[in-house]
C-alpha cells in the first residue's frame, strides 16, 4: 500500500485517505494512490505528467494525438497501438473502458480533474476484463465560482477553458468547456479538439445523492506523423514519415456520452451510454480508411455492509459495445472501394463480491468474480460471420498485518485475463474479412508482498511482486500489409519487480517525493518485454518561496526495447520539468518548461514495425504560460 497526499501546487501534510478504487470502503489497501489537489491541475494538465510519479506506470504516446495516450503497469497495457489497453478506467465510478478492454482518456475534462487513485497489478478480481492494472479518476469537488482559463505554448499550443460552478443544499451543478489546438514539434502532427462537459447531482432529504453528467467530444484534426527509422531520426528528428503524408495519415472523432449514478448509505447505482464515431486514415491502400461507429452501453449495482469486525461489497456489472466497422481502400488520403464491412458486438456479464475480517492487528480479505462474455460477428462481405463465448472466474486473497500505528505490511494473491479487443480480432493477418480466430485470451497470477512505513512527516513504502501470464498478446506488422498492426499470443510472459517510494515534508514550505521501480519482464524465449523500461526513477520537489510555489520534477526512464526479438535497444533518458506558480488577486499565473535540458528521447515506439520505424522522438524544450482568471 502506498499513500500520498503530496499536492504539486501546495505543501500540505501527509494525511491518510480513504482508498476507493480497491471497491470496499477499507483504510488499509495494497495499492499506489496519487492524490492531486484541484489547484495542482494549474501545473500540469496532462495525465502523462500526473502521472509519472506512480511506479511500474509507463506512459506514452502523449504528443501523438492521433494515437492517443497510452499507459502501461508493470508491462501491462504495452502492446496497445492506440489508446490504452489492458488497464481499467474509471471516472467518478463509470467504466470508461469498453468491454473489450480498449479506452481513449480523449473526451475526459481534466481541468476540472481532483484526485487520482491507482492500483497497480492484476484485479480482475475486483474489475473483470483487462484490468492488468485500475485509474480512477475523481472530478473534483464542486464549488460556486467562475473561471477563465488560457494557456499558450511554444509550437503553437493553445488550451482554453471556462468553467461554471453553483452550488446549495440541494443541488449542485458544474459547465466546462475546453478548446485545445496544437501545431506540433513534428511536422504532420497537429490536432484540434473542443469538449463540453455538464454535470448535475441532487441531493434528496435523506442524503442521497444523483448525479447525471452530459459530455460532447468533438475533434475534427489529430494528424499522425508516424514511426521514422533510426536513420531519419539522426537526419531530422521533426519530420513526419512520407508515407503518412502520402496516405493523409490521421483521424477525426465526435463522441456523446450521458451518464448517471445514485448513491446512498449501502447501494450505488450507475447507468451510461457512449456514442463514438471514428474515421481514420492509415498510410496503407487496402483497407487503409475506416469508419467506424460505436455504442457502448451498460449499467451496475453494488451494496455494501459492515457488521462489526466483518466488511462486505457485492454487486453485479452488464455493458454492451457495438461495433460497425467498415474499410476502405485509401488511394493516397482519397476513400475508394469497400475492403471491409462487419458489424462486431460485445456484450459481458460479471458479479463480484468482497469481504474483508478484521482480527486484532490482522485484516484478511477475499474476493471472487465471475464474467462471461458473449462475442458476436456479422460479415456483411464475406462468410465469416460467428459468435463465441468466454468465460473467466477471477479469486483473490489478501493479509494485512499492523506491527504499530506506523509499520504495517500484506501479502496478496491475485488473478486476471484479458480478452483481445474487437480490433485485435478484426486484424486478420490472412487478409480475409471475420475475426482472427488464432488469436486468445490471455491469463495472469500474481503474487504481490509490501511493507509500509508511516510518520507525520514522512511516509515510505516497499513492494515486491511477481506475475505470471499465459498466452500473452502482442503486436507485430507484416511485410504484406506495412503501416498495419497486426497480434497474435505469444506464450507465457513472467514479471518480476521491486517498487520504492518515499514521501517526505521537509519543512513548512517543503516536500520531496521520491519513486523507483526495477523490474524484469521476460517472455518465454528469454527476451525482454517490447517497450517495457526496466527501470524507472522520479523525484517531485515543491518549495513555497513566499507567495509563489515552485516544482522541479527529474524522470529517469530505463533501456527498454523496440522489438520482440530485442535486437533493437531504446537508450535510457532523463528529462526535466520546472513550474513556478503564483496568484495575484482574482488570477493565478503560472510558467512552465517541459524537458528543461532539452533531451533527446522517444515519445513512442512502435513495437515490432516493419521497415525498422520504431521510433517517434518527442518534442525538444518547451515553455508555456498559463493565466486563471476568477471571475
Amino acid at each position: 500500500m502506498l499513500c500520498s497526499a503530496l499536492s504539486h501546487a501546495q505543501v500540505q501534510q501527509l494525511a491518510d485517505v480513504i482508498l476507493r478504487a480497491q471497491r470496499i470502503q477499507s483504510s488499509i489497501q495494497p495499492i499506489s494512490q496519487t492524490d492531486i489537489a484541484q489547484d495542482s491541475l494549474l501545473l500540469k494538465q496532462d495525465i502523462g505528467e500526473l502521472l509519472q510519479g506512480v511506479p511500474s506506470l509507463f506512459v506514452s504516446s502523449q504528443q501523438n494525438f492521433s494515437q492517443d495516450t497510452r499507459i502501461s503497469i508493470r508491462g501491462f497495457g504495452t502492446r496497445a497501438t492506440f489508446g490504452i489497453r489492458g488497464i481499467k478506467i474509471l471516472w467518478d465510478g463509470i467504466p470508461m473502458t469498453t468491454p473489450d478492454g480498449q479506452t481513449q482518456l480523449d473526451h475526459i475534462p481534466l481541468s476540472s480533474l481532483g484526485t487520482i487513485e491507482v492500483i497497480r497489478g492484476v484485479s480482475s478480481g475486483l474489475y473483470g476484463n483487462a484490468s492488468g492494472g485500475v485509474i480512477m479518476l475523481k472530478s473534483s469537488p464542486i464549488k460556486p465560482k467562475k473561471t477563465l482559463t488560457a494557456t499558450y505554448g511554444e509550437f503553437g499550443s493553445q488550451h482554453l477553458v471556462g468553467s461554471y460552478g453553483s452550488k446549495n443544499e440541494k443541488n449542485l451543478f458544474r459547465a466546462v468547456a475546453e478548446h485545445k489546438k496544437y501545431h506540433g514539434y513534428r511536422h504532420w502532427s497537429g490536432y484540434e479538439n473542443s469538449l463540453i462537459n455538464l454535470s448535475n447531482t441532487f441531493i434528496n432529504t435523506n442524503g442521497d445523492k444523483l448525479t447525471v453528467t452530459y459530455n460532447y467530444f468533438n475533434s475534427p484534426l489529430a494528424l499522425d506523423a508516424g514511426g521514422l527509422t533510426a536513420t531519419e531520426v539522426r537526419e531530422n528528428r521533426s519530420q513526419a514519415r512520407q508515407r503518412n503524408l502520402d496516405y493523409k495519415a490521421g483521424e477525426k472523432v465526435k463522441q456523446h456520452q450521458l451518464t448517471a449514478r445514485w448513491q446512498n448509505n449501502k447501494w450505488t447505482t450507475y447507468g451510461f451510454f457512449s456514442r463514438r464515431n471514428l474515421n481514420a486514415k492509415l498510410p496503407f491502400e487496402f483497407g487503409g480508411q475506416i469508419d467506424l461507429g460505436r455504442s457502448y452501453y451498460g449499467l451496475g449495482v453494488q451494496k455494501d455492509g459492515r457488521n462489526k469486525q466483518w466488511l462486505w461489497q457485492y454487486g453485479v456489472e452488464a455493458a454492451a459495445q457495438r461495433d460497425g466497422r467498415k474499410r476502405f481502400k485509401n488511394i493516397l488520403g482519397e476513400k475508394e472501394s469497400i475492403t471491409l464491412d462487419q458489424s462486431e458486438r460485445f456484450y459481458t456479464l460479471g458479479a463480484y463480491g468482497i469481504v474483508e475480517l478484521s482480527l486484532r492487528d490482522w485484516r484478511f480479505r477475499t474476493s471472487f468474480r465471475a464474467d462471461t462474455h458473449r462475442i458476436e460477428l456479422a460479415d456483411y462481405i464475406g462468410s465469416n460471420s460467428g459468435k463465441k463465448s468466454l468465460t473467466a472466474y477471477s479469486p483473490s486473497v489478501a493479509a494485512f498485518y499492523s506491527f504499530s500505528s506506523n509499520l504495517s505490511s500484506y501479502i496478496r494473491w491475485g488473478t486476471g485475463f484479458e480478452t483481445p479487443s474487437l480490433n485485435e480480432l478484426s486484424a486478420n493477418p490472412n487478409g480475409e474479412t471475420g475475426f482472427n480466430d488464432a488469436l486468445s485470451p490471455q491469463k495472469s497470477q500474481e503474487v504481490e508482498v509490501g511493507m509500509l512505513l508511516k510518520a507525520k512527516n514522512f511516509n515510505a513504502s516497499l513492494i515486491l511482486f511477481t506475475t505470471t501470464t499465459q498466452d500473452e498478446i502482442l503486436s507485430y506488422e507484416l511485410n504484406a500489409f506495412p503501416g498495419q498492426d497486426f497480434f497474435r499470443n505469444i506464450g507465457r510472459v513472467d514479471r518480476k519487480g521491486i517498487e520504492v517510494t518515499a514521501n517526505l515534508r521537509m519543512a513548512k514550505t517543503a516536500t520531496l517525493k521520491l519513486n523507483y521501480s526495477h523490474g524484469t519482464f521476460k517472455t518465454q524465449d528469454g527476451n525482454d518485454l517490447p517497450n517495457v523500461p526496466k527501470s524507472q526513477f522520479n523525484a517531485g520537489l515543491n518549495h513555497l518561496f513566499g507567495m509563489t510555489t515552485v516544482s522541479l520534477s527529474i524522470q529517469n526512464i530505463g533501456k527498454r526495447y523496440a522489438d520482440s526479438k530485442n535486437l533493437i535497444e531504446v537508450s535510457k533518458f532523463w528529462t526535466a520539468d520546472l513550474y513556478a506558480q503564483r496568484k495575484w488577486g482574482l488570477t493565478t499565473w503560472t510558467i512552465g518548461i517541459r524537458n528543461i535540458a532539452n533531451a533527446s528521447y522517444y515519445d513512442n515506439i512502435r513495437i515490432n514495425a516493419f521497415g525498422g520505424r520504431y521510433f517517434e522522438p518527442a518534442a525538444m524544450r518547451q515553455a508555456f504560460v498559463r493565466v486563471q482568471v476568477q471571475l
